[in-house]
């Protein structure tokens, strides 16, 4: 039998030590994430990414399918981004967050999270459930996305999601390797998933993706997630045509970026 629950992660330790008492071994159960979503209309993705949206400042995290040719944006909470950040680096608070806290609580009562599946979106919300083991009976808890996402981390259980959402959020990664560097830029294709993330929405251009600390880019007020869609007068396409253009202007070359939803112009100068 299934039983359903709805509560927010904080209070979800409370919840599972009341279990501790109330629940008795040898009932099984069967999963039916949603009314409208069977197994048979999920799939599992990865944990991609996490990126900033640059124009509201919040955490992205992006779930790719196996192939990593698809991820599917979600936009989370910096505690989240954080919870899931550490798992993925496999670092240790000093002390229990309160995901900490619900894993130690449901491995103290001899429980285990199978899975999480997220399921729907309404009204821009995401909605997920983390499906728990206990005494063979299972239990599903409601939870937003990036709780069930660091649970599924914890416990290094899949990921699921509605095939039909994941096909309709998706974007193509278009992944391209390791970033290049000029003059401390850290340089990426701009691929339609980056520019849906950055509110880019018409034309092309490279990413920064990271600037060096104390680098001649990082004195001259570039920024990671600033997007470079020309220098000198020419247009940039990819990171080849941009390193191109570099080495054919002498210094100082005038930039033309995008960032937080606006156009402005700053000043290569590499020997600077």
């Amino acid at each position: 039998m299934m039983k359903k629950f709805t509560l927010p992660v904080f209070a979800l330790a409370a919840f599972f030590l009341l279990l501790l008492g109330g629940l008795s071994g040898g009932a099984s159960g069967k999963v039916a994430p949603s009314p409208s979503v069977t197994p048979k209309d999920l799939m599992e993705v990865k944990v991609y990414r996490l990126i900033m949206d640059p124009n509201s400042m919040q955490p992205i995290v992006l779930l790719a399918d196996p192939s990593g040719e698809l991820a599917m944006p979600i936009w989370i909470g910096p505690n989240e981004a954080g919870a899931i950040q550490a798992e993925m680096e496999g670092t240790q608070p000093l002390r229990p967050m309160t995901h900490d806290l619900l894993e130690r609580v449901i491995q103290k009562m001899n429980g285990t999270v199978k899975r999480v599946v997220i399921t729907h979106q309404k009204e821009n919300i995401y909605y997920a459930v983390i499906v728990i083991e206990k005494d063979r009976a299972l239990f599903e808890i409601d939870a937003r996305p990036s709780d069930s996402i660091v649970m599924a981390l914890k416990f290094k259980t899949p990921i699921l999601i509605a095939k039909g959402l994941f096909r309709e959020k998706a974007l193509r990664t278009g992944e391209q390797g390791e970033p290049e560097d000029i003059s401390g830029l850290s340089l990426q294709e701009l691929t339609p998933l980056l520019a849906e993330s950055f509110g880019f929405k018409k034309g092309a251009g490279v990413v920064v993706s990271d600037v060096k600390e104390g680098s001649p880019a990082e004195k001259q007020g570039f920024q990671r997630g600033d997007i470079i869609v020309e220098a000198g007068a020419e247009k940039i396409k990819d990171v080849a045509g941009l390193k191109n253009a570099v080495a054919k202007i002498k210094p100082p070359v005038k930039i033309k970026i995008f960032r937080k939803g606006a156009f402005t112009t700053l000043t290569l100068n590499p020997a600077h």
